[in-house]
């Protein structure tokens, strides 16, 4: 395993931060940075491209935010490793400049200010990386970086203080070009300049968030600028001892604060990347780029000449490394013997198992390549991407991790479950507008060639080994041999892990990764049995429980600290001074008021596990209990005990990213990933824990989702988020998600849940409609297919039909009839379907004459001839049989 201190990686993090940081100026300029002018003019002389106008004889400078990034370098460096003494390579050490001067190599803060006015090459590396992030062409770099500094207006008609960052996601189109806004202008949606929350990754209408005037456009940078730095404060000093491990962290602080700062704000461009997006690709690209003019022996000023003049652009210098764990469904819905007590412990395990899994894999890789946590682009749904170098010794350390991998799954899952590891080499011209779909396409061709490639079994190696099950199956998965007897229970160390990480997630706050596998203990961490790809991973609960760990920092004990912990509510920061991992999910507890009307909980399971314990994780037989009422006698409860399955992704998702964008780029690939992730994996358990407390985010990321809830509040949950993700698109039409509900009693099998889930998923999505419009975007539940756009109608035909009950005591043989009537008036090839309306007021008649007296009667038949018979059976025809369905279980 790569040591912590190991020189190639130390000065591999010193070239990512320098590119990372090359654009540091634009956050800081439009902060207003206050700076003595003569210091500004020195570094604008130095760093800014300088031009003449036609004329020859007036001479200007351009792109003055260069200037800055030097200045506010100085700020930043006092939270940062040591940049000013000891080992900086590949740059020198500030004193060293400071006593030489005419040294030739570049300081970092050199480097990464010059990248519109390269000369050295280390400059033509952050500057190739940045053009290379952006797709530039040639000609259009060269306009770009000509332009003055007076033509400070985006193509949205806004200067770079007013102008906000447009969506991706409202320019997507799926049904062709013509269909695309024919001006910038025209877009509507922009992203507030807030700190990343639940709620600011939300687009607002441009009259809500962009400002007409410098001033109060200045005052909101200023704001945030002044959050950044106060955040930078709060990363442990101890841990800038690593240089990956403080560089995770100050990936997430720039991420928290620089998530809406649009990148590219003036010369006419569409201010529609975020800084940070374009500032982690430009780093990954910079150090992956470096990495092989390194091992190549081409780091002098021909190799810059190069660089400069694109002649070399052709050559595959980069390797886009993507991993993606196959077999989740399997992996988390794998059953046992006994799962029943445990299953909720489980699946939120399990689910964590995934996500925890994909991370250290992905640690792994930048480990064995000696690669910073910046080369890593994504991470998300068990997907990740990684950009290294394409060197002989890069390609033959991924190989060794591929083949470490494939045997701790095949040892640990028994290829229940894996992940593919691919390799795809990639030149500077493959990362052009012009070309960087072919690219896609390959990269994604070149994956699903993996996955049909599982553990590598025809690759010389006998693909069956002998197992031993002294002790039988786990019991909680009967695929692995159990290892450990614990009061007559059989279980593997998996099993064990999954059941303690179902326990804790509840109560803690962060993740440790340790390098080893006996290293860490302690009475306020909880240790994973099982050892990961060589890493030991624990859990701790926040920095004022348990500490910082600076020791384990210090000796390269600790590979990284991530924080996983949930927001309070929708509007909270996410920055708590350490890396953030979005992997966990929303798990339900106990509160005091399930505690004060415990009465709605049967207890027909074992006592352990219907114990009503605040602050203890609930198990699936409450959450089926949580939509029961007592509206007339107390501990008198009604409803259905009954759980719902809520299955769901994003409809269209490969053409989305394949074609969806006009000119994609490497770093409008990775902020479309990302924001993607951030709805499913950032907002969604936010929410459940905010508004729908009773409710499992089994996994929820990427593009995908799997809840189990109440059976009658997940409904609602589900039109929450189809209502929401339609504002999280700008109300795109051509972006939607489908889903499938599946209503069962809570002892079912979750692989059963999952299977029936997946078929009304598929059936959701089913149309033969001819009109794309009205395919997907639906969700199927109770059998019945309901387009999202017209939930709202079977919503009201609900509340219709409830007001009915409350006003005229429906009786129950009154709506069961309207089951036989709803297949009536929605079959249409049937010879009586013209005969539902007559049947249904003479049912309507009977009972009102029956059960209400005389002067009520006529009105009531009007009344619910409106309620029921219009608005019900008429215009929802088999979907009636929703509203009906949930009015006949909220009364068991």
């Amino acid at each position: 395993m790569t040591r912590h201190d190991s020189p190639l990686l130390a000065a591999s993090s010193r070239v990512a931060l320098a590119a990372y940081l090359h654009d540091l100026g634009k956050f800081a300029e439009r902060a207003r940075l206050e700076v003595p002018q003569d210091m500004l003019q020195a570094h604008v002389t130095q760093y800014c491209p300088f031009r003449s106008d036609a004329s020859g004889r007036n001479g200007y400078h351009t792109h003055k935010h260069a200037a800055y990034t030097g200045l506010a370098f100085d700020l930043v460096e006092r939270m940062a490793p040591d940049l000013i003494r000891g080992d900086m390579s590949p740059f020198v050490n500030r004193d060293a400049l400071q006593a030489n001067p005419a040294l030739s190599v570049d300081s970092l803060v050199n480097a990464a200010a010059a990248h519109h006015r390269p000369e050295s090459f280390l400059q033509w590396v952050i500057a190739t990386a940045d053009r290379l992030a952006s797709g530039f062409e040639r000609e259009e770099f060269e306009r770009y970086n000509a332009a003055r500094d007076d033509n400070q207006e985006t193509s949205t008609g806004r200067n770079h203080y007013q102008a906000r960052q447009l969506t991706l996601f409202e320019q997507i189109r799926l049904q062709g070009p013509a269909a695309r806004a024919s001006s910038a202008r025209d877009l509507e949606w922009r992203y507030p300049l807030r700190a990343l929350s639940p709620q600011s990754i939300f687009p607002q209408r441009r009259s809500e968030c962009e400002p007409g005037e410098d001033a109060p456009a200045q005052a909101e940078y200023r704001r945030l600028w002044d959050q950044f730095l106060q955040g930078l404060q709060e990363i442990p000093a101890s841990h800038r001892s690593q240089w990956p491990l403080w560089l995770d962290h100050f990936d997430t602080a720039w991420l928290t604060f620089t998530h809406a700062i649009p990148a590219a704000t003036a010369f006419g461009t569409k201010p529609e990347v975020s800084l940070y997006d374009h500032s982690k690709a430009t780093a990954a690209l910079a150090t992956a780029l470096w990495r092989w003019h390194l091992e190549h022996q081409q780091t002098d000023s021909a190799a810059a000449e190069r660089l400069k003049q694109r002649s070399d652009w052709d050559e595959d210098k980069l390797l886009l490394v993507q991993g993606d764990f196959f077999g989740i469904q399997d992996f988390i819905f794998a059953e046992g013997s006994q799962t029943n007590r445990a299953a909720a412990r489980l699946l939120r395990g399990r689910s964590f198992q995934v996500s925890l899994f994909t991370e250290l894999a992905a640690l792994k890789v930048l480990e064995a390549l000696d690669l910073p946590p910046t080369s890593q682009i994504t991470n998300a749904a068990g997907k990740f991407l990684i950009v290294a170098p394409n060197t002989v010794s890069a390609r033959s350390a991924l190989q060794r991790v591929r083949q470490e991998i494939n045997e701790w799954f095949l040892q640990h899952s028994f290829g229940l479950a894996g992940l593919g590891l691919i390799g795809k080499p990639a030149s500077g011209n493959d990362l052009l507008k012009g070309r960087f779909k072919d690219l896609m396409a390959e990269l994604f061709a070149s994956l699903e060639k993996a996955k049909l490639q599982r553990f590598d079994l025809t690759a010389g190696s006998s693909p069956v080994f002998q197992v031993e099950y002294p002790l039988g199956v786990c019991q909680f998965n009967g695929r692995l041999p159990a290892d450990r007897l614990d009061d007559g229970r059989a279980s593997a160390a998996l099993s064990r892990d999954q059941i303690t990480l179902g326990t804790s997630l509840t109560r803690k706050d962060r993740l440790m990764v340790a390098r080893g596998e006996q290293v860490m203990s302690g009475q306020n961490i909880t240790v994973l049995e099982t050892p990961v790809f060589g890493y030991q991973v624990g859990f701790t609960a926040s920095e004022a429980v348990t500490g910082k760990f600076g020791p384990w920092a210090q000796d390269g004990t600790l590979a990284r600290c991530w924080d996983f912990s949930l927001p309070q509510n929708l509007e909270d920061n996410l920055w708590q001074g350490y890396a953030r991992r979005f992997i966990n999910a929303y798990v339900p507890q106990f509160t005091e008021l399930d505690q004060q009307t415990q009465g709605k909980y049967r207890g027909d399971a074992d006592a352990e596990a219907d114990a009503v314990r605040v602050g203890s994780g609930k198990t699936l037989n409450h959450i089926a209990c949580e939509d029961r009422s007592c509206p007339e006698q107390p501990e008198q409860w009604l409803g259905q005990e009954a759980l719902m399955t809520l299955k769901g992704d994003v409809d269209n998702l490969g053409m989305i990213f394949q074609q969806g964008l006009q000119e994609p780029t490497f770093a409008k690939m990775a902020a479309l990933s990302r924001q993607m992730n951030a709805f499913f994996a950032i907002w969604l358990p936010a929410l459940c824990q905010t508004e729908f407390p009773n409710t499992y985010t089994v996994f929820a990321g990427g593009d995908d989702f799997f809840l189990i809830g109440p059976w009658l509040s997940t409904q609602r949950l589900a039109h929450r988020m189809a209502k929401a993700f339609e504002n999280f698109v700008a109300h795109n039409p051509d972006i939607s998600f489908s889903a499938g509900m599946v209503m069962t009693k809570p002892g079912l099998p979750i692989h059963t849940l999952a299977t029936q889930a997946e078929d009304a998923l598929d059936a959701a999505k089913a149309s033969g409609h001819a009109n794309p419009q009205q395919r997907k975007n639906a969700v199927v539940v109770f059998g019945e297919r309901v387009r999202w756009p017209d939930w709202p109608k079977v919503q009201a035909a609900q509340d219709q039909l409830e007001m009915a009950r409350e006003a005229y005591r429906l009786s129950t043989g009154y709506v069961y009839g309207l089951l036989q009537l709803v297949e009536l008036a929605s079959d249409s090839q049937n010879p009586e379907h013209a005969m539902w309306r007559s049947r249904f007021a003479y049912r309507t008649r009977r009972f009102v004459v029956d059960r209400l007296p005389a002067e009520q009667r006529q009105r009531a038949q009007t009344e619910l001839g409106v309620a029921i018979g219009q608005h019900g059976l008429q215009e929802l025809g088999s979907r009636y049989r929703i509203p009906l369905f949930n009015h006949f279980y909220r009364q068991r």
